[in-house]
């Protein structure tokens, strides 16, 4: 059984895949709706008491929470509730500090897993994401998981490397993002309707994947991770990601609205 810690969009969504495969899954969250929706959902097992846990029935754990300290939390929350050792994999996207600092504190039993991910929900949903991936030499079992719940692993030589390379991406993905937003609301400034440049777009040497999914990604965890790489490195080059971007972005996805004058 794999036990998810975190319901959210991502740890909800490997949970579901799992469920999906035939395999059994208790999901753990504070948040009760969360719980009874995903547990209706998939027909699984779900709560927020970790002492409800059939502890040695569990092969692997997923955590997928948002901070660095509520990921230490739940370590220390594991230890509290087993002495079992455990193959833990961490999908929350750390700063690579935080990593580098929290993973080898894990028990010297346990097979600890920085492993965030990218693709979203739907890859999480559908096993398509990216794993990023520094621990311990993976088992048969564990390439299996893998296998299972992603589409791709990039394994790393060591801790923070992972989170690293995630945030090289996600930086680079966020400038797409914010020049396409920019260039949108600067052709709605001059007279072309912001949906009509993007059709050209999608058509043309402009087109990415987030002019593709401007509508619908989640710029905020972007802009997280921006800053997470911006304290490691202390600058990024180039264009400005601060400032200006969520309103650009938020201009664009009006401009783009079927309800918006500029049509």
């Amino acid at each position: 059984m794999h036990l998810v810690i975190g319901l959210g969009p991502i740890g909800g969504n490997i949970g579901a895949r799992l469920a999906e495969l035939g395999q059994g899954v208790y999901g753990y969250d504070f948040n009760q709706d969360r719980i009874r929706e995903w547990s209706e959902e998939n027909k699984s097992a779900a709560g927020s008491d970790l002492a409800a846990v059939d502890w040695p029935s569990i092969d692997s754990v997923h955590i997928a929470v948002r901070l660095a300290d509520q990921v230490s939390s739940v370590l220390a929350a594991l230890q509290a509730h087993t002495d079992k050792p455990l193959t833990v994999f961490v999908h929350t996207t750390l700063a690579p500090e935080d990593a580098r600092r929290i993973l080898p504190s894990a028990p010297g039993a346990w097979r600890a897993f920085e492993a965030p991910v990218s693709g979203g929900p739907h890859g999480a949903r559908h096993g398509s994401m990216t794993v990023f991936l520094a621990g311990p030499a993976a088992t048969p079992a564990e390439d299996k998981l893998l296998a299972d719940i992603a589409g791709s692993v990039f394994r790393m030589a060591s801790y923070g490397q992972p989170a690293l390379v995630k945030l090289f991406n996600n930086a680079l993905a966020t400038y797409n993002l914010a020049a396409t937003a920019r260039m949108l609301n600067l052709a709605a400034d001059h007279g072309v309707p912001a949906r009509d440049l993007l059709e050209v777009v999608g058509v043309s040497t402009g087109q990415s994947w987030m002019s593709d999914n401007l509508s619908d990604v989640q710029y905020d965890l972007l802009l997280k991770d921006v800053g997470l790489l911006r304290g490691e490195l202390g600058s990024l080059p180039t264009a400005k990601l601060d400032g200006d971007v969520e309103h650009a972005i938020l201009r664009a996805r009006s401009l783009l609205s079927p309800d918006s004058p500029n049509q």
